[in-house]
């Protein structure tokens, strides 16, 4: 088995987790949908998800590097409050 499906796999099961984790702690009460918990769920999506298709060459270098420049600007400035 190539290296590429096995980090596809984790991938995968990275986009699972994050899913599965923040409805688990919804359905049972601990976590309370914010914005925060959106913000982790669209990285827990978006990144593994640029990842695999960057793996499997539908992705070029450039747009990659795009999108992940784009992804770290999201998360940077979620950390600024707009005052």
């Amino acid at each position: 088995m190539a290296l590429r499906y096995i980090v596809e796999i984790v991938a995968v099961l990275i986009m699972l987790g994050g899913v599965g984790g923040i409805f688990y702690g919804v359905f049972k009460g601990t976590i309370t949908l914010s914005v925060r918990t959106l913000q982790f769920l669209s990285i827990a999506i978006v990144v593994p998800a640029v990842l695999i298709l960057s793996l499997e060459r539908s992705l070029g270098n450039e747009s990659t590097s795009a999108l992940l420049g784009a992804i770290m600007g999201f998360v940077l400035a979620g950390g600024v409050k707009n005052e």
